[in-house]
């Protein structure tokens, strides 16, 4: 089977994504939960969370909290997954608190969606599979495992399971469990013969059955690894395509041969090229691959900062995303959510890995933020102006209204919100803070302090103070002093704003007002006079 044979699937398609809270999830694993979301809104099906959170030792509390919240901000909402009552049930210590407003009152029909709630579905295949002869339990300790490796290593052969308990009689495996002897239950996979898998993205794989063992299936803690629940999970949720990374691909004939020794229909694999950082290497917690939002802390107390945080649009990020390892076939880059739903398949699903560039992300954030209202240019922007302390925590509606002046003159140059306060700052201090280098170049020169005395005396006259009977006056004042082009212009710019680049000086000082205007030209000359 091809990528092509899927393009108008056969049954209803139910994606899934799955994610161990373990930790903050980063931008990579959130391409492939948009992957996976994309595929079943394309084809008019569900997409469902499912926590798999079996490692019960690894849990970091408001994980659960950073993955819904994440996936809602970004607009992947699930149709089936974690409600108000399965969160309720777990461990807040562990787990931490989920806002009960962003949970449903029903999580779907094919639950628990919690691995940790699913135990007695997983214990009754296990005793099934146990009893028909296709698992079986191994008594191995962890010091035994650790002299096989090391034999292996010494050979230099890959570790492989010797199947020692293969044929170990079952009545005896649980007599000895039952006398607390500890083990672990292991799946049997074929000896010998080709196992076939078929991937997506890639086709046909053949694997020698000799250089597979036999896996685990559970665990000395009485908890499934990925191997077994998560199989067990996807044929009860009905799921159609498993998207998940290509670091999956070599597990795929052990998953395979689960499926078959059930009996059940596989679902379809599709593995998704490794998103990459800078160095080449797969984008990771470890390797500073960042969040969507900054839900959790490390363990210092220091916070995660997520993109939304740093000033990213949700529609930009989603947009980007859409487009780390997918193309739709043309040059097409900006596209709305609608367009890319319509226009997602699995052909364009590239099976190389894909490279996060920030400075592409950015790029496309300025495109959205340049497409905004200015109304809501100005929602957005006023929190990081707040946290800035360059307006107050509740700002009054005159300073919201000077603030929203300011903010759409800087909507061209913006490319992230959180340049915000350093682009607009100048215009919240009482006083522009001059630079030695600015100071020398434009108001220390002859004539400067005579020149911009007869701009504020001009501007002084203007009875309807705006852009364009500021300029009027301005270029009035210069004349006087035979100044044109950056010698009238720049003398000004830095006397009202302390910079020598900005937005358009006379919109800058007709938002200002002419009380803050004057106030900086006198402030000016008494610079310029030293």
């Amino acid at each position: 089977m091809t990528s092509h044979d899927l393009t108008a699937p056969t049954r209803r398609v139910r994606t899934r994504f799955a994610p161990s809270p373990t930790g903050f999830l980063h931008i990579g694993a959130f391409r492939t939960a948009l992957f996976s979301f994309l595929l079943a809104r394309r084809f008019g099906g569900d997409f469902i969370l499912r926590i798999e959170d079996t490692d019960q030792a690894r849990l970091v509390t408001n994980s659960l909290a950073d993955i819904i919240g994440s996936l809602l901000a970004l607009g992947i909402g699930y149709d089936e997954g974690p409600d108000k009552a399965s969160v309720a049930a777990l461990d807040a210590e562990k787990y931490g608190v989920v806002d009960p407003a962003l949970l449903p009152d029903h999580g779907g029909d094919y639950g628990p969606y919690f691995q940790s709630q699913r135990l007695p579905r997983y214990r009754e295949l296990l005793d099934q599979l146990l009893e028909e002869g296709k698992a079986y339990y191994a008594f191995e300790t962890k010091e035994d495992l650790d002299r096989m490796r090391k034999a292996a290593d010494i050979r230099k052969e890959p570790f492989r399971y010797n199947g020692k308990y293969r044929n170990y009689p079952l009545g005896e495996a649980r007599d000895r469990v039952a006398g607390g002897e500890s083990a672990v239950i292991r799946f049997k996979m074929p000896t010998d013969g080709p196992i076939r898998t078929v991937d997506a993205l890639r086709g046909e794989t053949v694997w020698d059955a000799r250089t597979q063992d036999d896996f685990v299936i559970l665990k000395g803690d009485g908890f499934p690894p990925y191997h077994f629940s998560s199989m067990v999970d996807d044929h009860d949720m009905a799921i159609s395509h498993i998207l998940r990374s290509e670091e999956w691909i070599s597990s795929t004939p052990k998953h395979v041969c689960l499926f078959d020794a059930f009996g059940w229909e596989p679902p379809i694999f599709v593995h998704t090229p490794n998103v990459l950082g800078n160095d080449r290497k797969k984008l990771s917690k470890r390797t500073g691959a960042p969040p969507v939002k900054g839900t959790i802390y490390k363990p210092n107390g220091e916070p995660v900062i997520g993109l939304l945080d740093q000033g990213y649009l949700e529609d930009a990020v989603f947009n980007y995303l859409s487009i780390t390892g997918w193309s739709p076939g043309d040059d097409t880059e900006v596209m709305t959510r609608e367009e890319i739903t319509r226009r997602f398949n699995l052909e364009g699903i590239s099976a190389s890995p894909a490279l996060f560039d920030r400075d592409k992300l950015t790029w496309l954030n300025g495109v959205y933020l340049r497409h905004l209202s200015p109304a809501a240019l100005v929602e957005r922007a006023l929190p990081y102006l707040i946290a800035a302390k360059l307006l107050p925590a509740d700002p009054t509606p005159s300073e919201r209204t000077y603030a929203a002046s300011v903010i759409v003159l800087e909507q061209e140059r913006l490319k992230t919100l959180d340049e915000i306060p350093g682009l607009t700052d100048f215009f919240f201090y009482p006083l522009p803070e001059y630079a030695d280098k600015s100071v020398a170049k434009w108001l220390k020169k002859v004539g400067v302090a005579e020149y911009l005395t007869d701009v504020a005396v001009a501007l002084g006259e203007v009875e309807n103070w705006d852009a364009e009977t500021v300029e009027t006056a301005t270029r009035g004042a210069g004349e006087k002093h035979g100044r044109e082009k950056g010698d009238l212009t720049h003398p000004v710019r830095v006397a009202v704003t302390g910079r020598e680049v900005g937005p358009s000086l006379f919109d800058a000082m007709g938002a200002m007002g002419s009380e803050r205007v004057l106030a900086r030209l006198a402030h000016a000359v008494e610079i310029a006079r030293g």
